[in-house]
């Protein structure tokens, strides 16, 4: 029964990476992004989760001995490639995006709050860390969802809550990844269906943290 609901527990990480995936194309587009790059950014998104597919899904090319430190330092690598690469697709695109723009899309980490609790109660990952991990995520959701109307309202404790927002959901990203490598490692491994949004919707969080950061900075 417990590799039924791992099968089952997958396609939900695969759908939130799906989801949060296109999402990013609709920030590309509310950005007045062209054609071509909407094409080659939903292209490129639909060959990484194949990629990550194959990756975790088939446990190809990582040793299934390998070290919580070296997995650390594989993410920490690979977040920073993607927000680069991210970063400079989007640079035209940025100032026509609001703050309200990304924290909706920010918002979407309550179903992956949800899924992570699911899978702790199904045994698909420590209860403890299904805790952590699933309230950290819901959490950082909320105030993402909250920092939103606050801005759109003109609240004028929209600028405090978005501070919230980033700092409450980039600890949430940093704690997370950290237990995985580090507290989770022997339970999980380097290829349980939680890096399926380690790789896939975490480095596009963690993205869309500093653009809302550099925009409460500089705008």
């Amino acid at each position: 029964m417990e590799s039924v609901f791992y099968q089952n527990t997958t396609y939900w990480v695969l759908l939130v990476d799906m989801i949060v995936a296109v999402a990013t194309l609709w920030l590309f587009w509310k950005g007045r992004a062209n054609t071509r790059t909407l094409w080659t950014v939903g292209v490129v998104f639909i060959v990484a989760i194949l990629g990550m597919h194959w990756l975790f899904g088939g446990q190809n090319l990582l040793p299934s001995n390998l070290s919580g430190i070296w997995f650390y330092t594989i993410i920490l690598i690979g977040a920073a490639l993607v927000v680069l690469i991210l970063e400079l697709s989007s640079m035209k695109i940025m100032d026509n995006l609001s703050q309200e723009h990304l924290q909706i899309v920010q918002g979407l980490r309550v179903f992956v709050g949800g899924g992570f609790l699911m899978e702790g109660v199904l045994n698909v990952i420590p209860g403890w860390f299904s805790i952590l991990d699933g309230f950290l995520h819901i959490a950082s959701g909320f105030l993402a969802l909250l920092s939103a109307i606050g801005f759109s309202n003109n609240w004028k404790e929209s600028r405090p809550l978005l501070w919230l927002a980033n700092m409450v959901g980039i600890t949430d990203i940093l704690v997370i990844v950290t237990g995985i490598c580090f507290l989770a490692w022997d339970d999980l491994g380097p290829y349980h269906n939680m890096n399926y949004v380690v790789f896939g919707a975490g480095p596009i969080l963690l993205w869309l943290h500093y653009n809302s950061i550099k925009k409460i900075l500089f705008k």
